[in-house]
Protein backbone atom coordinates (compact mmCIF):
# COMPACT_ATOMS: atom_id res chain seq x y z
CA UNK A 1 0.00 0.00 0.00
CA UNK A 2 2.41 2.38 1.39
CA UNK A 3 4.53 1.55 -2.39
CA UNK A 4 1.33 2.82 -4.26
CA UNK A 5 1.04 5.65 -2.15
CA UNK A 6 4.23 6.89 -2.61
CA UNK A 7 4.50 6.02 -6.66
CA UNK A 8 1.10 7.87 -6.82
CA UNK A 9 2.27 10.69 -4.62
CA UNK A 10 5.46 11.25 -5.52
CA UNK A 11 5.62 9.92 -8.96
CA UNK A 12 2.33 11.32 -10.49
CA UNK A 13 1.85 13.96 -8.26
CA UNK A 14 -1.42 12.98 -6.55
CA UNK A 15 -3.10 14.02 -3.32
CA UNK A 16 -3.05 10.88 -2.42
CA UNK A 17 -3.53 6.90 -3.98
CA UNK A 18 -5.74 7.51 -6.98
CA UNK A 19 -7.71 4.24 -6.82
CA UNK A 20 -10.90 4.57 -4.02
CA UNK A 21 -9.96 1.16 -3.02
CA UNK A 22 -7.35 -1.45 -3.55
CA UNK A 23 -8.34 -5.21 -2.75
CA UNK A 24 -5.51 -7.38 -1.30
CA UNK A 25 -4.33 -10.99 -1.95
CA UNK A 26 -4.99 -11.64 1.63
CA UNK A 27 -9.12 -10.98 0.98
CA UNK A 28 -8.93 -7.37 2.43
CA UNK A 29 -10.04 -4.00 1.05
CA UNK A 30 -7.83 -0.90 1.78
CA UNK A 31 -9.45 2.62 1.52
CA UNK A 32 -7.69 5.02 -0.76
CA UNK A 33 -9.77 7.69 -1.60
CA UNK A 34 -12.47 5.85 -0.09
CA UNK A 35 -16.40 6.23 -0.72
CA UNK A 36 -16.71 10.22 -1.06
CA UNK A 37 -13.61 11.64 -2.85
CA UNK A 38 -13.00 11.56 -6.74
CA UNK A 39 -10.07 9.13 -7.95
CA UNK A 40 -7.38 9.78 -9.95
CA UNK A 41 -7.15 6.57 -11.96
CA UNK A 42 -9.02 7.17 -15.27
CA UNK A 43 -9.04 10.47 -16.50
CA UNK A 44 -12.55 11.02 -18.19
CA UNK A 45 -14.46 8.72 -15.88
CA UNK A 46 -13.25 9.66 -12.27
CA UNK A 47 -16.35 12.10 -11.41
CA UNK A 48 -18.25 9.10 -12.34
CA UNK A 49 -16.84 5.84 -11.42
CA UNK A 50 -15.51 3.68 -8.19
CA UNK A 51 -11.90 2.84 -8.90
CA UNK A 52 -10.62 -0.40 -7.69
CA UNK A 53 -7.55 -1.99 -8.31
CA UNK A 54 -6.32 -5.12 -7.04
CA UNK A 55 -2.43 -5.08 -5.57
CA UNK A 56 -0.42 -7.64 -7.69
CA UNK A 57 0.77 -8.48 -11.42
CA UNK A 58 -2.46 -10.31 -13.30
CA UNK A 59 -0.34 -10.79 -17.03
CA UNK A 60 -0.68 -14.47 -16.82
CA UNK A 61 -2.51 -15.14 -13.87
CA UNK A 62 -5.59 -13.62 -12.18
CA UNK A 63 -5.75 -13.19 -8.40
CA UNK A 64 -6.39 -15.75 -6.22
CA UNK A 65 -10.33 -16.53 -4.83
CA UNK A 66 -9.98 -14.32 -1.50
CA UNK A 67 -9.30 -11.53 -3.66
CA UNK A 68 -11.51 -11.99 -6.07
CA UNK A 69 -14.19 -12.57 -3.42
CA UNK A 70 -13.22 -9.08 -1.53
CA UNK A 71 -13.45 -7.22 -4.78
CA UNK A 72 -16.92 -8.50 -5.90
CA UNK A 73 -17.95 -8.00 -2.28
CA UNK A 74 -16.78 -4.25 -2.00
CA UNK A 75 -19.25 -3.82 -5.22
CA UNK A 76 -21.87 -5.42 -3.80
CA UNK A 77 -21.10 -3.01 -0.54
CA UNK A 78 -20.97 0.06 -2.93
CA UNK A 79 -23.98 -0.31 -4.57
CA UNK A 80 -26.30 -1.39 -1.09
CA UNK A 81 -24.70 1.90 0.60
CA UNK A 82 -25.61 3.54 -2.48
CA UNK A 83 -22.41 4.78 -3.82
CA UNK A 84 -22.37 2.47 -6.60
CA UNK A 85 -25.62 2.81 -8.48
CA UNK A 86 -27.33 -0.68 -9.12
CA UNK A 87 -27.13 -0.43 -12.68
CA UNK A 88 -23.63 0.28 -12.85
CA UNK A 89 -21.03 -1.48 -15.36
CA UNK A 90 -18.11 -2.86 -14.43
CA UNK A 91 -15.01 -2.16 -16.95
CA UNK A 92 -11.20 -2.72 -16.85
CA UNK A 93 -9.04 0.13 -16.16
CA UNK A 94 -7.20 -0.29 -19.90
CA UNK A 95 -10.97 0.35 -21.18
CA UNK A 96 -10.99 4.30 -19.77
CA UNK A 97 -7.09 4.73 -20.24
CA UNK A 98 -3.65 3.32 -22.18
CA UNK A 99 -2.61 0.83 -19.55
CA UNK A 100 -1.92 -2.46 -19.62
CA UNK A 101 -3.92 -2.84 -16.30
CA UNK A 102 -5.73 -5.10 -14.64
CA UNK A 103 -3.22 -7.36 -16.68
CA UNK A 104 -4.12 -9.45 -19.27
CA UNK A 105 -5.25 -12.93 -17.47
CA UNK A 106 -7.71 -10.92 -14.96
CA UNK A 107 -8.96 -8.79 -17.51
CA UNK A 108 -10.10 -11.93 -19.09
CA UNK A 109 -11.71 -12.99 -15.89
CA UNK A 110 -13.60 -9.95 -15.03
CA UNK A 111 -14.86 -10.30 -18.59
CA UNK A 112 -17.32 -13.05 -16.56
CA UNK A 113 -18.06 -11.00 -14.16
CA UNK A 114 -21.64 -9.60 -13.13
CA UNK A 115 -22.61 -6.04 -15.88
CA UNK A 116 -18.80 -6.24 -16.79
CA UNK A 117 -19.74 -3.75 -20.45
CA UNK A 118 -17.47 -4.49 -22.81
CA UNK A 119 -18.61 -1.88 -25.17
CA UNK A 120 -17.55 1.63 -23.16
Amino acid sequence: MRNIQSFHMDGNGWADIGYNFLVGENGAAYEGRGWGRQGAHAPGYNDRSVGMGVMGTFTNGIPNAAARNAAQQLISCGVSLGHIASNYWLIGHRQAVATACPGNAFFNEIRNWPRFNPNV
